[in-house]
């Protein structure tokens, strides 16, 4: 299977040596990446593609790589990749020791409150 998304080459140019904008094209070719993969795969099902008119398949050419709407699906994939990271560790519960003090650290240990004052 041919998945032309994946064809890249990093020395454009081909003079052998990596300039700074062939860097920049290769940033913008892997964060452009997940929504390519999903218009190529939606090009390859007839009733879709013709639907959102996409052009990503071997027989109508790869125009829609650079479409609208792989923008807007790279854009959905890299917001929900920071949504779930973000939602990591969010949903722990408080244990119920925990609950009675505010303050308190890590779970299982008691919140300091810095040096007794001394007794006269």
């Amino acid at each position: 299977m041919n998945i032309q998304a994946l064809h890249f080459v990093l020395d454009v140019d081909g003079n052998g040596s990596i300039a700074g904008w062939e860097i920049i094209a290769a940033l913008k070719w892997a964060f452009s990446l997940p929504g390519r993969l999903m218009v190529e795969g939606l090009g390859n099902i007839p009733l879709v593609a013709d639907t959102f008119n996409i052009q990503a398949s071997a027989a109508t050419g790869y125009a829609s790589f650079h479409s609208l709407l792989a923008t807007v699906l790279t854009l959905l994939f890299w917001v929900g990749c920071l949504v779930l990271i973000t939602r990591i560790g969010a949903d722990q519960k408080a244990d119920a020791a925990d609950t009675d003090t505010a303050s308190a650290g890590p779970a299982g240990m008691p919140h300091y409150r810095g040096p007794k004052a001394r007794k006269t």
